[in-house]
C-alpha cells in the first residue's frame, strides 16, 4: 500500500509489499527493498538504501548516504543524520517524555545494538553490536556493552 501523497526524488527503487504512508518524502536515488513499512511523516534524504523489513514509526528524518539493513525499527522521532550505517536487527525505542533521539553525522550502529529514547548519538561515533545506548554518547569513540560505555 503506497499512499496517494507519497512524493520521491530522480532514480527511485522500491521492492514488493511496501507500506507507505501519509506525508512520506524521498529523495534522489533511495532504493527500497521488500516489506519495508515507512510510517507518516518520514523524510528520506538523497542516496539511500534500506533493506527489507526495515520498519519506520513516522515522523522521522533520514538524512543523505544513509544505510538501513536488514530488520532495523527506527521509532519515531528518530534523526538519522547524514552518512550514516546501521547494520542488520539495530532497534531505536520512542517514549513521548524523552524527546527526539538523534544518530549524529557518520555514525555506525552495528547488529543487534538498542539506542534508548531521546538518546543523543554525536558525529563518528561507533556502537558495538549488542549494546544498548541509554544514555548519551557525546565523546568521540567506540561504545558497547550493556549499558553502553566507551571503550
Amino acid at each position: 500500500m503506497i499512499h496517494s501523497s507519497f512524493k520521491h526524488g530522480k532514480n527511485f527503487k522500491i521492492g514488493d509489499y511496501c507500506v507507505i504512508e501519509k506525508d512520506v518524502w524521498v529523495g534522489n536515488n533511495v532504493t527500497i527493498k521488500n516489506f519495508v513499512e515507512l510510517r507518516a511523516g518520514t523524510v528520506i534524504g538523497n542516496d539511500v538504501y534500506i533493506d527489507s523489513y526495515v520498519r519506520s514509526s513516522g515522523q522521522n528524518i533520514i538524512g543523505n548516504n544513509v544505510i538501513l539493513r536488514f530488520g532495523c525499527t527506527i521509532a519515531r522521532l528518530v534523526s538519522i543524520q547524514d552518512g550514516v550505517f546501521i547494520a542488520p536487527n539495530v532497534m531505536t525505542i520512542h517514549d513521548e517524555n524523552k524527546g527526539v533521539t538523534i544518530i549524529g553525522e557518520n555514525c555506525k550502529i552495528f547488529t543487534g545494538a538498542v539506542i534508548g529514547a531521546g538518546v543523543i548519538i554525536a558525529k563518528d561515533i561507533i556502537v558495538g553490536a549488542q549494546a544498548f545506548v541509554n544514555k548519551n554518547c557525546t565523546e568521540p569513540g567506540i561504545y558497547i556493552g550493556v549499558p553502553a560505555r566507551k571503550i
